[in-house]
């Protein structure tokens, strides 16, 4: 868990899709873990929001209320000792949803490419959670309840610390799972050559700084094995060849700060959920 916000449920924004239902199986062993309950959001926009004549169907209420105790059937199904809360909001999706993950421990969106309108609207609500969420959120496009592998550290250049908040993450992540951790550091060419030029900024060729970031919570985790890759390569290429293996990915995101390639890789193509952590 993020140490910088560990109340709250975890949040589920609900649509529909079957994107939206592998969401649900996610945030149930999420919540589970976490020992909180499980909050499922359906967002109805004014702009669908008709003045009925009296005694008319309530559509859009109707299909919210559908698809709501779609997903609680489906969050009781996999686990009934977690509490379940379904609720209808009214407004923008992503300024409801980003308000939500204001109280959430974790945030999950399903990713969907079902239709190009569903995939439209949705994008934009995960880029604006992503973009400006102080807390994590999780973006699944498939879940499976029964895959192994490792949880994946994504290392890029920030800085060493014992605040290191996509360690943290996943070593928290893989400690509830009962699974390894992998760390991943990839860095292209041009970087490299850079890198080459001027020295690395903390006097470590990467490979070692990937050590110096690993080994403070190796030790306070000494029952979960540790494996690290450097690869010379395009991040979002590597990391989405690696997430074919995983169960996780775990990326670090600097707020207010619009996605960057190898986070909009990951969104597109990973095979795992990916949890972004914020940091300043």
């Amino acid at each position: 868990m993020n140490s910088s916000h560990t109340t709250g449920p975890v949040v589920v924004g609900i649509d529909g899709s079957t994107a939206a239902l592998d969401a649900v199986r996610f945030a149930v062993r999420e919540a589970r873990g976490r020992e909180t309950s499980l909050r499922l959001v359906h967002v109805i926009e004014p702009h669908l929001q008709h003045e009925t004549v009296y005694g008319a169907p309530d559509v859009d209420g109707d299909y919210a209320r559908t698809v709501l105790d779609q997903a609680a059937v489906m969050a009781k199904t996999s686990d009934p000792t977690v509490i379940v809360e379904a609720i209808v909001l009214q407004g923008d999706p992503a300024k409801v949803m980003l308000s939500e993950a204001a109280s959430a421990c974790l945030t999950v969106l399903g990713i969907t490419t079902e239709n190009s309108l569903a995939a439209w609207v949705l994008g934009s609500v995960v880029h604006t959670v992503v973009e400006s969420s102080a807390h994590p959120v999780a973006l699944v496009r498939t879940f499976d309840s029964q895959r192994g592998g490792a949880v994946v550290a994504a290392l890029g250049d920030a800085e060493v610390s014992a605040k290191d908040v996509v360690v943290a993450q996943a070593f928290q992540e893989a400690a509830m799972r009962g699974a390894s951790v992998l760390a991943v550091h990839a860095q292209a060419v041009s970087s490299i050559l850079a890198s080459a030029l001027s020295g690395p900024p903390d006097g470590l060729h990467p490979e070692s700084a990937m050590d110096v970031r690993l080994e403070p919570f190796g030790a306070n985790y000494p029952n979960i094995r540790v494996a690290s890759v450097y690869a010379e390569a395009d991040a979002g290429s590597e990391l989405v060849a690696v997430s074919d293996t995983a169960q996780l990915m775990v990326v670090g995101h600097e707020r207010d700060r619009v996605p960057g390639p190898t986070l909009i890789a990951l969104l597109r193509h990973s095979e795992c959920p990916v949890l972004v952590v914020p940091h300043a």
